[in-house]
């Protein structure tokens, strides 16, 4: 139903599994032994890579906040190394006071100044002439081109004003102190722009070898937006507001940047001040004090004690024997863990240990699992993110809930060993038992909400009294009970992610895809009711027959109702050729007309037919096994006896058996004696319950005789309940009704024409 492509795909590359679309798979038990020795072996020798060494038992391992149980010395000289995020936090601070590097163009400001100078020679004298300022527009557009263009009609009409009007003296000290304004700008530094310098950590910058700060140098883009206008007004000279906007404008003719970046020096020293930090924290030598006793626990005496740690587990393992031996240490806590669950899957759960598929999903999650924790314990990251509760929902919904309980109760004894600390195996073990207690009866989506409910919950009481009992201070006690929190809701939604892709990759069906296939307006079987009314209407009958059988001996229910439902697809193509349809059309029987070896192949051809549909509609493998199983080698006794009746010599049993193959499992088996026994039942012209009783004890007793039921699970205890349940819904199904008074009418009119004439 859902991922067709991944399912087309499995098709051609499947994984190792005990039944195909088709026909069961068979290994040899020598193949599968060795497939899971291969497994045991790939499961130990994973988990002994993620095992990391442990402390040295000679190294006092303290808590925050505790107090010191004893005077701890240094044995010898060692260092203490900074954390990852302290010294890049200490990289970043030194980054911060690194000044932005500019670099001077001395050029510029003398080429710009001889500029200015030379316009004022050739533009003052043209404005104080006595003409028409037309004239003087002219004149001014053929000497000064680029100038004269630059400059709006509004600011050169108010310095042909300004020029024309003011005496002598003052049009020289307005020439003498844009001069000197211009100079000290570029004496000064013009940049083109501040951003890049304010958004550096430092705002500071170095110019020809000295630090100052941005605001020190000029930009641009301010001068020419009118920073100009308050300079000029400062040095006093005697123009309006009017003409000093039009001396501004063209004073910004001659501001060109004399600043840039050098951005690679700037990046040459902040890369040279981050690796000036020092990674060490402190050096201890010989006897050096690292705590009193009775002292208060800080987080540099852990630091200290864990460098000593690590620097003593180094030491140690310079010898081949002693890394062999942790390794193989290591080695034998990952058999034991691994070979326990194998021991428990072998004794309680058999039909998982005979499927390589399950065993390779088991695999899967717990080694993925293993490698999360190991990642997170190696970056120091927060211990309450590792995902027992994710592994434990999916094994749980995707296999039972007991398989789940015992593989996370498992797993959380390991992490407990990655982080050598009890309370995370004890949190990661409570927590995933409560994770499978939420979701052991999951058939709806909504009902993840629960787990959304219980696991941050017990997340929280959990690590609250984990860490109080170790005198945690609340502060960081808070950060883990939130971790645990966000944890806690995050595994039930990755859960749903990732159902459909699990049960499509390993072909395990869940009751959620049972329940969404349990809807009779899917396609497959509305088409089914309007092309086979009889089988659809057959179908239904024999679901309550298998469901209330299935329910009476702790069998799924739901999976056996669904496959009632899709049991006999395959009729909806030849719908005619099958007795419960024919009433529909006048009740001819096409086989009158065939012989017997023809109808029985067109009645077979209905299982390979049922298997085609359901593989087009990406039915599940479990529904899919069902389609041949509940037909299992039975007989197709009407046309063999017909075939005899015509004296036909070369008539074999075989040739009128069903392909098979038997049924596999209790659902297989039910769903063959529900079919059978429905089918009967409709034959009986006397429906008591005794008759009833006694026609499904007969049909029972033929398919375990036959040898039908050899290959499933159903021991004699479970026949009998079945028989027992198959009463009641058969008794409500051909219940009788009371006759209605015309009805009663009739037939003693017929018995009054029947009877002779007096």
């Amino acid at each position: 139903m859902r991922f067709p492509q991944i399912k087309r795909w499995w098709s051609r590359h499947p994984l190792p599994a005990s039944s195909s679309r088709r026909q069961k798979r068979s290994w040899s038990l020598h193949g599968l032994r060795l497939y899971r020795i291969a497994l045991v072996t790939i499961v130990i020798a994973g988990l002994t890579y993620l095992l990391p060494h442990q402390r040295p038992y000679n190294i006092t391992e303290l808590r925050l906040g505790g107090i010191a149980p004893e005077r701890v010395e240094a044995p010898f000289l060692f260092h203490v190394p900074k954390s990852d995020a302290e010294l890049e936090r200490q990289r970043q601070e030194e980054i911060r006071v690194i000044a932005t590097v500019v670099r001077r163009d001395s050029t510029v400001a003398g080429i710009q100044l001889t500029r200015l100078d030379s316009v004022f020679s050739t533009l003052i004298p043209r404005l104080r002439v006595q003409i028409p300022d037309s004239l003087k527009h002219q004149y001014l557009k053929q000497e000064l081109p680029h100038v004269i263009s630059a400059l709006s009609v509004g600011s050169l009409d108010m310095l042909i004003e300004v020029f024309f009007d003011l005496p002598e003296e003052q049009v020289e000290q307005i020439q003498a102190t844009s001069h000197l304004l211009l100079a000290d700008l570029y004496s000064a530094g013009i940049i083109r722009s501040k951003t890049a310098i304010l958004e550096s950590f430092s705002r500071q910058v170095h110019l020809d070898g000295q630090e100052l700060v941005v605001d020190a140098i000029n930009s641009e883009n301010d001068l020419k937006e009118g920073g100009m206008i308050d300079l000029l007004s400062s040095t006093g000279v005697a123009l309006d507001r009017a003409g000093l906007s039009a001396l501004h404008e063209l004073l910004g003719l001659f501001i060109v940047p004399n600043l840039t970046i050098d951005e690679p020096e700037t990046l040459r020293r902040k890369a040279e001040a981050r690796s000036g930090v020092p990674k060490i924290k402190k050096i201890y030598a010989l006897d050096d004090l690292i705590i009193d006793k009775d002292t208060k626990v800080t987080q540099g005496h852990i630091d200290a004690l864990n460098a000593l740690a690590l620097k003593r587990a180094e030491q140690q393992r310079e010898s081949p024997i002693t890394r062999y031996l942790q390794t193989l240490a290591a080695a034998i806590i990952a058999a034991f863990i691994t070979l326990v669950f194998g021991y428990y899957l072998f004794t309680r759960e058999e039909e998982t240990y005979r499927r390589p598929g399950h065993l390779l999903l088991l695999a899967l999650l717990s080694v993925g699992t293993a490698a999360i924790a190991s990642y997170i314990s190696a970056n120091d990251l927060e211990t309450y993110m590792v995902p027992t509760p994710l592994a434990a929902m999916l094994v749980t919904i995707l296999l039972n809930p007991q398989i789940g309980l015992v593989l996370s109760f498992l797993l959380a004894f390991f992490i407990g060993n990655v982080f050598g600390d009890f309370y995370i195996a004890f949190t990661c073990a409570l927590t995933s038992a409560i994770a499978v207690y939420s979701v052991r009866y999951v058939r709806h989506r909504n009902q993840f909400y629960q787990s959304m409910i219980f696991l941050p919950l017990a997340y929280t009481l959990l690590i609250f009294a984990g860490d109080n009992l170790r005198f945690i201070p609340l502060s960081d006690s808070y950060n883990h009970i939130l971790i645990g929190i966000v944890t806690g809701i995050a595994a039930p939604i990755l859960t749903i992610g990732l159902l459909p892709i699990f049960e499509s990759l390993f072909n395990i069906t869940t009751d959620i895809t049972l329940l969404e296939l349990s809807d009779l307006n899917t396609p497959l079987l509305r088409e089914l009711a309007i092309r086979a009314p009889g089988t659809y209407t057959h179908s239904l009958i024999m679901a309550n027959l298998s469901e209330n059988a299935a329910e009476a001996i702790d069998a799924n229910a739901l999976l056996g109702r669904v496959g009632c439902y899709y049991h006999d697809i395959g009729k909806m193509l030849k719908p005619e050729y099958f007795a419960e349809n024919q009433g529909l059309r006048g009740g001819r029987n096409p086989h009158d007309h065939l012989t017997p070896t023809i109808s029985t192949l067109i009645i077979k051809s209905h299982v390979k037919e049922g298997l085609e549909l359901a593989e087009e509609h990406g039915l599940p493998q479990t529904i899919c096994d069902l389609i041949p199983q509940h037909h299992g080698t039975t007989v197709l006794e009407p046309f063999y006896n017909r075939a005899i009746e015509l004296g036909d010599e070369s008539v074999r049993l075989d040739d009128f058996r069903y392909d098979g193959p038997k049924p596999q499992t209790k659902i297989g088996g039910i769903l063959m004696l529900a079919d059978s026994v429905e089918s009967a039942a409709r034959t009986l012209t006397e429906r008591t319950p005794n008759r009833v009783r006694q026609l499904v004890r007969n049909i029972v007793q033929h398919k375990f005789n036959g040898g039908e039921l050899d290959e499933c699970d159903l021991t004699l205890q479970d026949l009998h309940k079945i028989e027992e349940s198959f009463i009641p819904v058969l008794m409500g199904t051909l219940h009788g009704r009371v006759e209605y008074p015309w009805q009663k009418e009739q037939k003693r009119k017929q018995k009054t024409l029947a009877s002779p004439t007096q």
